[in-house]
């Protein structure tokens, strides 16, 4: 595996991404990650260098206003996350020799992916997004940050992003989640983490069953932070059926 940096353009920031670049044995399927609220591509390095040495390019990028990566700028609303997700996968297509695309997204990548996911559906671009995977999202976000220990999470992290107060953005998720099956016969896997006290696996069952046709649920050991690099068997297995 071979990894590259690149600085990818965007409208309201350049941002940082990580490529990771089989060495041999190449499949036709890429991967693209978004990371989660909070945090940084950084969650993705263990599952996406493990996709990649079983020969799934991948990328990686840092969403906008999030200080433990190197985009920059600040988040004012969820929508700019949509849009830095939209603007890497524009980039992603001119640059990757594969056939088709996937989208992975964890927690608020996830949102960003089914977002984008809808638009791909009404508007297919080549080469055509297979498919999307979407860990630890379920419908209603604001109810796992209303808890005791969701608002001890927010206190906890607010520092981590430059914009808007995190309580705010937080509460914009919601708004963004499909509600009638707006990507269609699209696969998609949802994965909800047992252990996660933000996102039960009862809320993440029933965003699946609003999502689309084509979608399936998988619970894994996990929490909701470390539910990224959890998930490797049943992802390796996922895109494996999709080919």
């Amino acid at each position: 595996m071979k990894l590259h940096n690149h600085q990818i353009p965007a409208n309201c920031a350049t941002l940082a991404a990580l490529r990771y670049a089989p060495d041999n044995g190449r499949q036709s399927t890429a991967i693209l990650y978004a990371h989660g609220f909070t945090a940084g591509k950084y969650t993705f390095d263990g599952l996406a260098g493990y996709l990649a040495n079983k020969g799934y390019e991948g990328l990686t990028f840092d969403f906008v206003g999030h200080k433990l990566g190197g985009t920059g700028g600040e988040l004012h609303n969820m929508t700019q996350t949509v849009e830095n997700l939209q603007a890497a996968l524009a980039w992603y297509r001119n640059t990757v020799p594969a056939e088709r695309i996937v989208l992975v997204g964890h927690s608020m990548g996830a949102v960003a992916v089914l977002r984008t996911a809808i638009q791909e559906v009404a508007s297919p671009v080549s080469p055509p997004i297979a498919g999307v995977a979407c860990l630890c999202m379920g419908v209603e976000p604001h109810i796992g940050f209303q808890s005791v220990v969701g608002r001890t999470m927010q206190s906890q992290r607010a520092a981590y992003v430059q914009g808007a107060p995190v309580a705010e953005l937080s509460a914009q998720l919601g708004s963004l989640l499909p509600t009638a099956q707006e990507i269609g016969g699209l696969p998609a896997l949802f994965v909800a983490a047992q252990q996660d006290v933000l996102f039960s696996v009862e809320r993440v069952e029933r965003l699946a069953s609003l999502a689309g046709r084509n979608t399936q649920v998988m619970q894994i050991e996990a929490s909701h932070q470390d539910a990224p690099d959890k998930s490797k068997s049943v992802l390796l297995k996922w895109l494996s059926e999709l080919s």
